[in-house]
C-alpha cells in the first residue's frame, strides 16, 4: 500500500517551484511595473489638467497685466500653490511654465464683442518608477514625458484684454 502512494506522487522534482521565480519577474518588470508607471502619468496629466483649469479661471478675471505677470498669480501664485498641494503627487522635472494670450471673438449685431484669454500649462514629469531598458527611451516609462495643457475661458470683463 505504501508503494502506491509513491507512484503517484509528482515525478517532476519540484520543478515548477523553480520557475516560479524568474516568471514572476518577467511578470513584475514587463506588466506590472509598466502598468503602475501608465497609472502614475495618468494621474500627473489629470493633476496638470486640474492646475490649467485654475489658471485659466483666474486669468479670465484679472486685467491682462496681472495675467500675463511673470511674478503674478497666473504664473506663479497658483503654480506654487499647486506644488505644495496636489502636485506633490506629481514627479516634475523642473517648474510649470504658463503661457497666457488673448483672442477676439465673434461681434453681435451691437458690435459688442467677446474677448477669451488662452492659457497654456507645460510640464514635464518624470516616471514614478524608472525601468531599465537598456536600448530605447520610452517617455513615461525610463524617460521624461511632457505635458501641454491648453484652456480657453471668456474674459468677464473684456475691457481687461490687451
Amino acid at each position: 500500500m505504501a508503494r502506491a502512494g509513491k507512484s503517484k506522487r509528482n515525478c517532476h522534482g519540484g520543478s515548477s517551484i523553480a520557475e516560479f521565480g524568474p516568471a514572476l519577474g518577467i511578470i513584475l518588470i514587463c506588466f506590472f511595473f509598466p502598468m503602475i508607471d501608465l497609472l502614475a502619468m495618468g494621474v500627473s496629466y489629470g493633476l496638470c489638467m486640474v492646475l490649467n483649469h485654475n489658471q485659466a479661471h483666474e486669468a479670465a478675471l484679472l486685467p491682462n497685466a496681472d495675467a500675463t505677470n511673470a511674478g503674478g498669480i497666473v504664473k506663479k501664485g497658483i503654480p506654487d500653490q499647486w506644488l505644495d498641494g496636489m502636485g506633490r503627487f506629481v514627479k516634475l522635472s523642473g517648474y510649470p511654465s504658463t503661457n497666457v494670450s488673448y483672442r477676439n471673438g465673434v461681434a453681435d449685431a451691437s458690435n459688442n464683442q467677446d474677448k477669451f484669454v488662452t492659457v497654456s500649462t507645460t510640464l514635464t514629469c518624470n516616471p514614478f518608477l524608472p525601468i531599465p531598458v537598456p536600448v530605447l527611451n520610452v517617455p513615461g516609462l525610463n524617460g521624461p514625458m511632457t505635458f501641454t495643457v491648453t484652456s480657453e475661458c471668456q474674459l468677464e470683463n473684456p475691457d481687461y484684454a490687451p
